[in-house]
């Protein structure tokens, strides 16, 4: 299809232009939107049972457009976990030199979370649900999503107008009663147009209707900074959360789901490249769903032209949605099937490996957790450490040929293994869609290998 539309009459032209000045959703250029995309997407809402999704065009994209699409503002504090993905941490780089507060936090340990909510006072959490590191660790979204709910009431008296009334009698007490409801509502508009150019020169306004009040400049300029500055300290928007579901996808667990009927805005994002294109390894993606509306995320993804692109979204296979959820269960089966199999190797002290982390192994610090959220499994793939893993993926290559693959990503029809670059006794285990004929000849080639 093309990427510009072509009108028939200058009344189609003039329909879409109306629904442009309406903020609706458009089909003028591709990255508004265009009717393949949104039926995909609708397709896609129906499969997870959430109200809308947006596609783009890597997970990368999707999690930069939905951190952008908070408008976080210099001084704003956001929690991030310290496990999430390697290229999600350069986002928090970015962050920091934008003059907004990065704080570390381990997704898995709600305790410490709660302390760091309590400390700090965030405007937004980013964490991974599984996080995609030898801990293997996930976060408890329903205790997560009461401390957030409780949180956004407290939040309520931290409203800039809340913490504006109660100051202004501290600092504006001459002020008669007209002059103060004009003063109060002046400034609160130059502070929201402050904090988007960070321009100090808004403030005139309210500072003159102080001089109109016979307050010397000096006087006046003080009083506006100190209210300006206390207000943009104190003063908190709603506590809102993004989660990184790339590992478990909504196939095999959905973090809505424990979070479902409470007041907070939770946006879950994932790698679509890995299970929604069914192995075919032909396109990056990204998709993003809430349990809220997503048009500020559709809004934001216009400005970035982050949206998935034409050609590309031609290449998801019609019935993905369909297929989807068998392929990711197989996925999930067989690295279990795996994981069980090197931890038996393990207690046998067979080819040198010294410990397997899989959420639902019993000796997973968080098993019970993991297998009440999803018992048949929770991820596709899973971790090792071995005495020499350089050596452990030779053999097993040179065994196994074609039917194992080297490399970093996951979600393909084989199972692929990889090297972590920063520790010399690890490896990762990808688990393929093998049919158990094709597993158990894999776990035979492995055996083979390592006795």
């Amino acid at each position: 299809m093309k990427i510009t539309r072509e009108f028939e009459s200058l009344k189609s032209w003039n329909e879409e232009i109306d629904k442009y000045k309406k903020g609706k959703p458009i089909d003028i250029y591709a990255r508004h939107s265009y009717p393949a995309l949104e039926k995909r997407e609708h397709e896609i809402a129906e499969m997870i049972g959430t109200p809308d999704t947006v596609l783009f065009n890597a997970g990368m994209a999707a999690i930069h457009t939905a951190i952008e699409a908070e408008e976080l503002h210099p001084g704003e504090i956001v929690l991030c976990g310290n496990n999430t993905y390697s290229q999600t941490k350069k986002l928090f780089e970015d962050l920091k030199r934008r003059g907004i507060r990065v704080i570390p936090i381990q997704s898995e340990n709600t305790e410490e979370i709660k302390k760091a909510i309590a400390i700090y006072k965030p405007r937004l959490i980013i964490i991974e649900s599984v996080s995609n590191a030898q801990s293997m660790g996930v976060a408890n979204f329903k205790e997560l999503g009461e401390e957030i709910e409780k949180t956004n009431n407290e939040y309520e008296n931290l409203k800039p107008e809340k913490l504006l009334e109660s100051m202004i009698e501290k600092r504006l007490s001459q002020l008669e009663e007209k002059e103060l409801v004009e003063f109060k509502a002046k400034l609160l508009e130059e502070i929201d147009e402050f904090l988007e150019g960070q321009n100090p020169f808004v403030f005139r306004p309210s500072i003159k209707i102080l001089r109109d009040q016979e307050m010397e400049l000096q006087e006046a300029i003080e009083k506006v900074a100190w209210l300006v500055k206390y207000i943009i300290k104190n003063s908190r928007e709603k506590l809102s959360i993004i989660v990184d579901n790339t590992l478990p996808s909504p196939v095999l667990y959905n973090p809505l789901r424990d979070v479902k009927g409470m007041d907070l805005k939770m946006v879950v994002v994932e790698s679509a490249t890995k299970h929604y294109q069914a192995g075919q390894d032909q396109i990056t993606a990204g998709i993003a769903y809430s349990n809220r509306d997503l048009e500020h995320i559709r809004d934001k993804r216009v400005r970035l032209g982050t949206y998935l692109q034409p050609v590309s979204e031609q290449k998801i296979p019609e019935n993905i949605t369909e297929t989807m959820p068998d392929i990711v269960q197989r996925h999930a089966d067989n690295a279990l099937t795996l994981a069980k199999f090197f931890n038996e190797l393990a207690s046998a002290k067979v080819g040198g490996i010294l410990e397997v982390s899989h959420p639902n192994l019993p000796t997973h610090a968080q098993n019970e957790l993991f297998n009440k959220i999803a018992p048949d499994g929770l991820v596709t793939l899973f971790y090792l450490k071995i005495k020499n893993a350089s050596e452990f993926v030779k053999k097993i290559k040179e065994k196994a040929e074609d039917k194992i693959g080297i490399g970093a990503s996951f979600g393909h029809p084989k199972t692929w293994i990889e090297l972590l670059p920063d520790d010399p006794e690890g490896v990762r285990i990808a688990a393929g869609s093998e049919t158990q004929k094709e597993l158990n000849q894999l776990l035979e080639v492995i055996k083979n290998a390592l006795t």
